[in-house]
């Protein structure tokens, strides 16, 4: 009887978590378990050591329970459960059609097979949207989560513990649960960014398809670099800077370019990354017809015309990787920390620096001031100024907009912080001890970088830093890409299911999607709406981006 129920189980599993149903049939029933009947009749789960015991479900009415603590997990959305236990707190979230996934976590494959030899849960995993990881690592579970959460398509993520499971494994849950928060909170900040940007890397990677094509500058190796950001302290640090330039590379900021210029000081590399036309600015100075100017292929396009020497890379944004893929092969920097000075450490280190100068780099608003003399900020704000309304009070309402702004003393006076900044800062640090280069900042009025665990040395050998030759024509790699996207399949599962049904070349093709359908999703009733009307967007301006240029 117990293997009947366990096989009628395991085959309903099987459809949607093949890797749990595998790990539940070679495991060993756990023997420390039993089913009761409640008052109410229905079979619950007993865990007994010895005379103790702990009862998974209500011993009165476990349905009533389970529904009671299954209402208010109500509307669309994804949702993470602790603990499979008899399940009569999962059943009644079935019954929610707007529900894209249940995921079960459970840590112990022999508990969940004894379970499963007992109780009759095929109808829990028959339904398409139900999935059972099992894993006793928490990053693993980390992991899964990171490959199938995808709010555009997922909806809001939510957690429904099952108490009695959770305090059985109490270590492991309260683990697990600090890492899932941690990937969704990359997650969520990957997905904001989305939202407001996700047509803009799009477009702006399409119209430079045909720069980048054409382009053919190379990037010589560096032992030396010195990056300049745009922070105030950049003001009194010049004179350091110029001192210090013999004999090293100097990589400016886009932010920086306009102070480095005013003070009689030419880079011998500029890099931005910002997508927003707002990058015009940093460049109404004028730019050096001879300075190589790094682009990531998201860029404005308007920027590949200032410069005579433009070398494009491919950032993290979906569509530059399958740009990069299947159309030229362009090297890769990390953008991941949001800000060009994260970018500019990322460029440093893939010209083989060993020994990396920071520059302005204050994550804070010292005596609130928020940028350099001779930034863009200047005269973008001189143009606004009216005699009630000074630059001063201009300056501070931008550097108070920001509703996480907190106020710091210093030895000197004082300076102003977000969380953005610190977020901004503690990726930069990150960076700094992930590569292999020394990496020292040069104090100012701003925060500390902490810097302290650096230990690792770069080997002597590099290579220079250009793009690979074209696999194919734009104009052939548009089509190919269009023909791509029209053939990708619909959603017609679990988006848990959809996405293991996917081939590698399917599932790239849709990441291309998501930032564009992240952008549409605030119009749309589902994922699967946005999804669709980024498909049918994208379609329509490869369209007549080929028509424009065959």
């Amino acid at each position: 009887m117990k293997q009947d129920i366990l096989d009628r189980n395991l085959l309903a599993l099987s459809r949607n978590s093949s890797e749990a149903a595998a790990r539940i049939s070679a495991a060993i029933s756990w023997e420390g378990i039993d089913v009761d009947a409640s008052r109410k009749g229905d079979p619950v789960p007993v865990l007994r050591y010895g005379r103790k015991e702990r009862t998974l479900h209500s011993r009165f009415d476990p349905v009533r329970e389970g529904r009671r603590l299954a209402e208010s997990y109500s509307g669309s959305g994804t949702i993470l459960a602790y603990g499979l236990g008899g399940a009569y707190h999962l059943l009644p979230l079935l019954e929610n059609r707007d529900l894209s996934s249940l995921i079960i976590a459970e840590t112990r494959p022999s508990l969940v097979r004894a379970i499963l030899e007992r109780m009759d849960l095929s109808s829990l995993f028959l339904d398409r949207r139900v999935s059972l990881w099992i894993y006793d690592n928490p990053m693993e579970f980390r992991n899964k989560v990171l490959k199938h959460y995808i709010p555009v398509l997922s909806g809001d993520f939510k957690s429904i513990s099952l108490r009695n499971r959770v305090e059985e494994d109490p270590e492991f849950y309260q683990d697990l649960s600090s890492v899932i928060k941690d990937a969704l909170s990359s997650i969520t900040d990957d997905y904001t960014v989305q939202t407001h940007f996700g047509k803009k890397w799009f477009t702006n990677t399409l119209s430079n398809l045909k720069a980048s094509e054409d382009t053919t500058v190379t990037l010589s190796p560096a032992q030396r670099v010195l990056i300049t950001a745009a922070g105030p302290s950049l003001e009194k640090q010049l004179e350091t800077l110029v001192a210090m330039r013999v004999g090293a590379t100097l990589i400016a900021t886009d932010t920086s370019l306009p102070v480095l210029l005013s003070n009689g000081i030419k880079p011998d590399l500029v890099i931005s990354i910002d997508c927003q036309h707002i990058s015009y600015h940093h460049f109404m100075k004028g730019y050096p017809p001879e300075i190589p100017l790094v682009l990531d292929l998201a860029s404005p396009p308007f920027l590949t015309r200032i410069a005579d020497k433009v070398f494009f890379f491919a950032s993290d944004h979906p569509f530059s990787n399958y740009v990069s893929r299947y159309f030229r092969k362009f090297p890769h920097l990390d953008t991941s920390g949001g800000n060009v000075t994260h970018s500019a450490l990322s460029l440093a280190d893939a010209l083989g620096a060993s020994d990396i100068r920071l520059f302005g780099t204050d994550f804070s608003y010292p005596m609130g001031k928020p940028y350099a003399r001779g930034s863009y900020i200047y005269p973008y704000f001189q143009k606004s100024t009216v005699r009630t309304s000074g630059i001063e009070s201009l300056f501070m309402d931008f550097v108070l907009h920001n509703k996480s702004i907190t106020k710091e003393k210093t030895q000197n006076g004082f300076r102003y912080i977000s969380k953005p900044m610190i977020h901004y800062k503690r990726s930069l640090e990150a960076k700094c001890l992930e590569i292999p280069g020394k990496v020292t900042n040069i104090a100012g009025d701003g925060v500390d970088l902490d810097l302290s665990s650096k230990v690792k040395k770069r080997k002597n050998g590099f290579m220079l830093m250009s793009a690979g030759s074209s696999i194919n024509s734009r104009i052939d790699f548009m089509k190919d890409y269009r023909k791509s996207v029209s053939a990708l399949p619909v959603i017609d599962a679990s988006i848990t299911e959809y996405l293991d049904s996917l081939n590698r070349n399917q599932m790239d093709i849709l990441m291309t999607l998501l930032p564009t359908a992240a952008q549409f999703r605030k119009g749309c009733d589902s994922g699967t709406e946005a999804l669709n009307r980024a498909r049918d967007w994208t379609i329509s301006l490869l369209d007549r981006s080929v028509s424009q240029q065959v």
